[in-house]
């Protein structure tokens, strides 16, 4: 029998040897793929290594008796798919579960009692999606639970984490906004803040020309987004200023080594949000470490680290465009912010010292 998973949840190998469990033991962390050659993966697995661990890439739908931890992230797909699997193993071969939620809550103006029987209601249609039973998929797939199932993720994140968590399948759980962290906590979903940070993969000094004054990357994804990049855009043209833009429609996404290239490149890096409470610290995390200024609508402080006036330019939307226009033409004081983001983030802010935090739970759990 393989007694990997026995030996790393009790702290007891089957001859009765303790094994470290302190923060800083050693583990075989299967991360969990949705796509392939998925670029968060491949962070994990490049910090867990420099850890001190062993990653081991997996799909969701396999996950193999060996590994000591199953890591999930996003989620970018269906999320019980994954601890449901793990529940079904027998508890001496069952892995540790951990989940790093990177993706944000519905709307934060909705009581949490609605917002909370909402997710329920959809995490349970959910359910009837995913059902074994093909009648009961059949039925799931005809309107209108076809039609819900098509939409409210968010909802439905927050009905499956809490439902995850009632049956026992949740071992640790993280989140990369201190403002959702806290909330979980307070209504009965043990939380550890785990803020994005950067990561050598996502950054590189290339002593570029800062050719571009001003960059903006990203899906558009709602209409007030869409409209608040035209209109900032557009005033700055009218002085002279251009905007490149990488929404997948006007120019290609960027990813790798060419968003480093493009970063190397901005003098400023353009920051606007979907909704007003959405977490979009998660872009600081690539431009900050390329010495990119960011200028950003005002967010909310999802990751207390970074304070406006000193990691990043913070204006109302109304003044955005002529905030932008005082920092292309006042250098000294832009550099100065860029260098202060990219020293928070390349020692305080780092993706490793956010992976070591939830590792360190696990070797708790």
């Amino acid at each position: 029998m393989n007694t990997t998973g026995l030996v790393r949840r009790s702290g007891i190998a089957v001859n009765g040897n303790k094994i470290d469990l302190r923060p800083g033991a050693s583990y075989q962390v299967g991360i969990v793929q949705f796509s392939h050659g998925e670029g968060i993966a491949q962070v994990l697995c490049d910090e867990l290594i420099a850890l001190g661990h062993t990653p081991v890439c997996l799909s969701s739908s396999v996950i193999p008796n060996e590994v000591d931890v199953v890591f999930s992230f996003g989620p970018y797909g269906n999320f019980l798919s994954v601890p449901s699997q793990l529940a079904s193993m027998p508890v001496e071969r069952r892995p540790t579960f951990v989940h790093w939620n990177t993706e944000g809550l519905p709307d934060l103006r909705l009581a949490w009692r609605l917002m909370s029987t909402m997710g329920t209601c959809r995490s349970w249609m959910g359910r009837l999606a995913d059902s074994d039973n093909r009648w009961v998929r059949f039925l799931a797939s005809e309107p209108p639970l076809s039609w819900i199932n098509a939409r409210m993720f968010r909802f439905r994140y927050v009905g499956d984490y809490y439902y995850a968590h009632r049956r026992g399948w949740m071992d640790v759980f993280a989140d990369s906004s201190t403002i959702y962290a806290r909330l979980h906590a307070k209504h009965g979903l043990p939380t550890i803040f785990a803020p994005w940070g950067a990561t050598p993969r996502w950054y590189d000094n290339l002593k570029l020309e800062r050719d571009i004054d001003v960059l903006w990357m990203g899906k558009r994804a709602t209409k007030r987004r869409h409209n608040l990049l035209n209109r900032v855009r557009s005033e700055l043209q009218a002085h002279g200023v251009q905007v490149h833009v990488a929404d997948g429609v006007e120019n290609p996404f960027i990813f790798g080594e060419e968003r480093t290239q493009f970063l190397n490149r901005a003098k400023i890096t353009l920051n606007l949000t979907r909704t007003w409470y959405d977490d979009n610290f998660s872009r600081f995390a690539m431009a900050c470490p390329n010495r990119s200024l960011v200028v950003s609508e005002p967010l909310l402080p999802h990751c207390p680290y970074y304070e406006p006036g000193i990691h990043y330019v913070s204006a109302p939307t109304e003044i955005l465009a002529e905030t932008i226009l005082y920092y292309l033409e006042h250098e000294e004081e832009r550099l100065r912010i860029a260098e202060n983001a990219y020293e928070l983030v390349t020692t305080v802010l780092t993706f490793q010292n956010s992976i070591k935090t939830i590792m360190d739970a696990v070797s708790r759990a």
